[in-house]
């Protein structure tokens, strides 16, 4: 019992360790460094253009009072519920009816 005490808190120090200096090597000053020229890149100048040219649009509602478009029906159509898949898709053919007996079995065992 002691020895297995040892070696958990041997194994927790040296774990810790390991962490702390690996954590000391990946922090290094490159990824602090940033570029600024890359906030004026001209993807961002591009986006932005056309962002404006965006909020110039304006739309004309006149559509709506149009008869043509007051006369338009609604033609959805509504499906009923559907069964859901097999309970495993990726079992062999035909192994479901086993899996729904070995189901039915196993909740009336249950239910007792």
């Amino acid at each position: 019992m002691k020895n297995t005490i040892i070696t958990i808190a041997l194994v927790v120090v040296l774990g810790t360790v390991v962490f702390w200096y690996l954590s000391r090597q990946n922090n290094s000053a490159e990824y602090l460094i940033t570029d600024v020229s890359s906030t004026e890149s001209v993807d961002a100048k591009y986006i932005y253009n056309i962002l404006q040219k965006m909020a110039q649009v304006t739309l004309d509602n006149k559509i709506f009072t149009n008869q043509i478009f007051q006369n338009l029906k609604d033609n959805t159509v509504s499906f009923s519920p559907q069964a859901a898949g097999r309970n495993n898709p990726f079992a062999p053919i035909g192994s479901d009816s086993q899996e729904q007996t070995i189901q039915a079995t196993t909740s009336s065992i249950k239910a007792r």
